[in-house]
């Protein structure tokens, strides 16, 4: 069961590796701190995107709660952003 509310912002198309915009709220049913860079699930597939905000109260998203993904997938910031590999990062 997603235990916290976050926000993110996704992988910007035009200048790689920079992450701007609107920021979009998930459940994470993983622990992520602000600067994580995870895997969201979209209705276009899934993007990259940098976690922007953690611990955001039930009140804030209750209009579009029964829309909100789940993140499920932590990737490695190392490697993304200084070798562009897209691996997992184990806890």
């Amino acid at each position: 069961m997603p235990n916290i509310i976050i926000s993110v912002k996704y992988e910007d198309k035009e200048i790689p590796k920079t992450f701007s915009g609107k920021a979009y709220s998930y459940f994470s049913s993983i622990p992520l701190k602000v600067g994580d860079i995870v895997e969201a699930p979209t209705k276009f597939g899934n993007s990259i995107a940098r976690v922007s905000e953690i611990n955001i109260s039930e009140e804030k998203i209750e209009y579009i709660k029964p829309y909100m993904k789940v993140i499920t997938r932590k990737l490695n910031r190392r490697s993304y952003l200084n070798d562009n590999k897209i691996m997992e990062d184990v806890a």
